[in-house]
């Protein structure tokens, strides 16, 4: 088993050399794969498929760390491997964004969603408008009540905007493998307290 390797799930609006991973890489030393989250499409089942045919091709990897959106990728992925030895740290995990986006767009909003089957949105992580699948807002929902075996770690910000912590606290609560709930002061991207996320890694390894 190694633990010097690890698959990185970068969020929505991150990128796969985003400042987590170079964190992972740089400072703890850790051979990281951090593949586009959209390589495959813009649909959170594409998103689970890239980690799962990540983790299906190197039957030695056992660390996962994912990072809000991926984050949520991640323990989905993870629950569909349950006979792998996973160890899992989530970062802000997105668990319940399919509520954030519902509640932002508002009933109008949802409704043309649905009627027209994608909508248009200014991605940051790669600088341009992209068109949304419906699908991505009815998968989300459909995998909100995921919950994990293996061994996990969670973060989360007390002070997210973006991700309410008490969605975190209600997936760490239904996940038997949940070993710890960090709550840390910080807001969605956690870049003040990596330093935790070492303390998860450390932890779901030991």
């Amino acid at each position: 088993m190694d633990e010097k390797t690890c698959l990185f799930a970068h969020g929505f609006e991150g990128v796969p050399g985003g400042r987590k991973a170079r964190y992972l890489r740089d400072t703890l030393g850790i051979e990281v794969t951090a593949p586009h989250m959209t390589t495959l499409g813009w649909t959170f089942e594409d998103q689970v498929s890239v980690l799962l045919d990540a983790i299906d091709r190197a039957p030695e990897l056992r660390l996962l760390v994912g990072s809000s959106m991926g984050g949520f990728a991640t323990a989905v992925a993870a629950s569909r491997r349950p006979d792998r030895d996973l160890r899992v740290v989530l970062m802000a995990p997105a668990v319940g964004i399919h509520a954030v986006w519902a509640e932002q767009l508002g009933d109008d909003g949802m409704k043309l969603w649905e009627e027209m089957g994608r909508i248009q949105y200014h991605h940051k992580g790669v600088g341009k408008d992209v068109m949304l699948p419906y699908r991505l807002w009815t998968q989300s929902l459909a995998n909100a009540g995921v919950a994990l075996d293996h061994p996990t770690v969670v973060v989360h910000g007390l002070d997210d905007d973006v991700i309410p912590v008490e969605r975190s606290l209600a997936f760490a609560k239904a996940s038997p493998g949940v070993r710890r709930f960090h709550g840390v002061c910080d807001g969605h991207r956690l870049l003040e307290t990596l330093d935790v996320m070492a303390e998860g890694i450390r932890l779901v390894l030991s």
